[in-house]
């Protein structure tokens, strides 16, 4: 069962990128212009990203190790850190989590002419080019296997942080929303969803760990695909559900913040009650999770109402978000120039 709950979490990543595609996508402006939209996902992203390269930095320097580092500190504050062959160090430095930003910065950045192209195919185009997307997500950790470390780089690199190479995933939730839109996507409703989900988990968490961390992603991408427009769907709809609660919708609203601060938070806590005790009772050891969870919580919300809604406002144009699209047959409801609104990153 714990396996299965690191199969959940170690997949969360891959979820993100295929959300973010369908976001993007899903909340299209037609009169907007591509660089509108790169200044937006700044305001998103960068200073959430600033605010917690500075919190770590200042832990790191309590804990007393290596903070000055300009290699590091140039690769971290430009988000190229996934970019790097072979660098863990890089990869994972200051807030270890913000090397996905490495990656979704290279999204945003290919969006606007992506979505431009994409948008000019026909339905059965973006049916192929999720279908593809997905199969490459799926095969990719156990097709590179026989091919050793090409190009001399490692197969973690390649298959987990090689930005070019993640965007598959991304690629996918654009094709589904356009499917969507267009009112021609067929699936499964959320809980058979919910359910691939689950099954895809447990295969992960029985698979050699030779396969990486990619091999998650790999078990969980089907099960990701059919739940996104599952809920799109349900929500354009107005069907009732528990996910438009009023707590759960705030919840996604400082879920980016929240994951921008809880490794620090997990640092601050573990360092701070001691790394010497590996075998604390069971009742203490989840008082010490509930904590660290409420913890990083409440420092999620300042750093939502304290920073990214602040700049948001200040950087984004501070414009209301439109209205969810409406679903129809109609084809090619999505013109003009690719944009999006202030929400999912």
């Amino acid at each position: 069962m714990l396996n299965v709950a690191l199969a959940a979490g170690r997949s969360g990543v891959s979820f993100f990128y295929i959300l973010s595609g369908f976001v993007l996508a899903w909340s299209v402006r037609p009169a907007d212009t591509a660089g509108r939209f790169w200044r937006r996902r700044f305001a998103k992203i960068y200073p959430n990203h600033f605010v917690t390269f500075l919190l770590a930095a200042l832990l790191l320097s309590w804990r007393g190790l290596e903070v000055l580092n300009p290699e590091r500190i140039f690769y971290n504050l430009t988000l190229l850190h996934s970019w790097v062959p072979a660098r863990d160090d890089i990869w994972y430095s200051f807030n270890a989590p913000s090397w996905s930003l490495s990656c979704e910065a290279f999204f945003y950045l290919c969006f606007p002419l992506l979505f431009a192209g994409l948008r000019r195919l026909r339905p059965a185009a973006w049916w192929a080019i999720a279908a593809g997307s997905g199969l490459f997500v799926a095969a990719l950790p156990f097709a590179i296997k026989p091919f050793g470390e090409p190009f001399g780089w490692s197969q973690h690199f390649i298959v987990y942080h090689l930005p070019p190479v993640r965007i598959a995933e991304f690629v996918l939730g654009v094709c589904l929303a356009l499917l969507v839109r267009d009112g021609r996507w067929r699936g499964p409703g959320m809980w058979v969803s919910f359910a691939v989900i689950a099954a895809g988990m447990a295969v992960a968490a029985n698979l050699p760990e030779e396969y990486g961390l990619a091999r998650d992603a790999a078990c969980t991408v089907l099960g990701f695909a059919l739940l996104i427009p599952a809920c799109a769907l349900a929500d354009v709809r107005r069907t009732r559900s528990i996910w438009r609660a009023r707590r759960l919708v705030w919840l996604g609203e400082v879920s980016f913040a929240f994951y921008m601060v809880h490794e620090i938070c997990l640092y601050a806590v573990r360092h701070t009650f001691g790394d010497d005790e590996p075998h604390r009772p069971t009742v203490a050891a989840l008082v010490l999770v509930l904590a660290t969870f409420c913890l990083a919580l409440a420092a999620a919300a300042v750093l939502y109402e304290g920073v990214e809604k602040p700049m948001m406002r200040l950087l984004g144009g501070g414009r209301k978000r439109p209205a969810p699209p409406s679903v129809a047959p109609a084809p090619r409801p999505l013109v003009g120039a690719a944009t999006t609104t202030d929400g999912l990153t």
